[in-house]
């Protein structure tokens, strides 16, 4: 991005209504500045496409910033869309001293644990992004945040640890999105089923409390299940709740298994839907065999959490906002190729 010379200081100051060496002040970092002032600065230098030389200021100063961006390994075309996300912000930002390294983990908590607590001892890194995937995860972050090592959570949340900030789904809403569509798709009327492979994850309970709590008001929609699906042992498991899935008249995929459950034999007219976006799960809907999905932005959840990590760490930016939840958006075959 190239400094646009029509925009000004002074073109910034008319707009705010502040004096020329406040804005100066603010866009150098140079002190004296409100934090509110400071902000809107920022936000009306963006807007009007000026941009003042940070690199240097933080080159000057020798100042560089080291994040370590932790994801899952499963589902990969989700994670790998986060992954995405984070390297946007760093390219973006790595001319103002800003490093980041992904690190991927898989399902054991407690392998896991130990991972993240290396990382924050390595004397490498600055901060920690990471997905709270299970409680097991709380006393690392709040030993960390005690520590003086900032955590913030992607993805997956952690709100009873210490953590700075969240940045990912509400999934408790997403479940009840996902409770909404169905019973409207299947005409207010009928038998839906939910399929999930946990009971007790955090993400997991979410989504069937808010499905549940979505179908009170569709009282002529009965609910079958939640129904599991054993990740280890996928193929026995989908045989032993098929029959149940062809006897609904909808069927709610809240786990990332839906291109599995579309290919199983199901009535033609049964409304099916789920979560996220990959080439199978596109496919399906073109084809008809999936009706909708909801996304939530893996590519902003990834750009968000590092883009606010680093102005924690570089600009000493306040977290004013502890959970930044990212948009749902309902998907079906006219509007995918926007998602794919």
């Amino acid at each position: 991005m190239e400094k646009q010379s029509r925009v000004t200081k002074k073109l910034i100051a008319e707009q705010l209504g502040l004096s020329i060496s406040t804005v100066d002040r603010a866009l150098n970092q140079r002190g004296n500045v409100k934090p509110e002032t400071y902000r809107k600065v920022l936000e009306a230098a963006q807007e009007l496409d000026y941009l003042v030389n940070k690199s240097a200021s933080f080159l000057s100063r020798k100042q560089a910033f080291s994040i370590a961006v932790v994801l899952l390994e499963y589902p990969t075309h989700f994670w790998d869309q986060v992954e995405k996300g984070a390297e946007d912000a760093h390219r973006e930002l790595r001319d103002y001293g800003l490093h980041i390294e992904m690190i991927r983990i898989n399902d054991d908590a407690a392998k896991n644990v130990e991972t993240i607590r290396d990382i924050v001892q390595s004397g490498n890194f600055d901060a920690i992004a990471l997905p709270a995937a299970d409680d097991a995860y709380v006393d690392v972050i709040d030993q960390s945040i005690d520590g003086g090592f900032p955590v913030c959570t992607l993805n997956i949340d952690a709100p009873t640890s210490k953590r700075l900030f969240y940045v990912g789904c509400n999934y408790h809403n997403a479940g009840k999105l996902a409770g909404e569509l169905l019973c409207k798709l299947i005409g207010r009327s009928g038998k839906v089923a939910l399929v999930t492979d946990s009971w007790t994850s955090f993400q997991s309970q979410q989504k069937i409390t808010g499905f549940r709590e979505a179908l009170i008001d569709y009282p002529a929609v009965k609910m079958v299940g939640p129904l599991k699906m054993e990740r280890e042992n996928l193929t026995d498991s989908l045989l032993a709740i098929e029959g149940e899935l062809k006897s609904v008249d909808g069927i709610y995929v809240s786990n990332a298994e839906l291109d599995r459950i579309a290919q199983l034999d199901l009535n033609d007219s049964t409304v099916l839907i789920g979560h996220d976006m990959n080439r199978a799960i596109y496919r399906n809907l073109n084809q008809g065999v999936i009706t909708a999905v909801i996304c939530q932005d893996p590519v902003g959840q990834g750009y968000l959490a590092v883009k606010k990590m680093f102005n924690y760490l570089a600009l000493n930016e306040e977290i004013d906002v502890q959970e930044n939840i990212t948009k749902l958006e309902i998907v079906i075959k006219e509007n995918a190729k926007f998602y794919f």
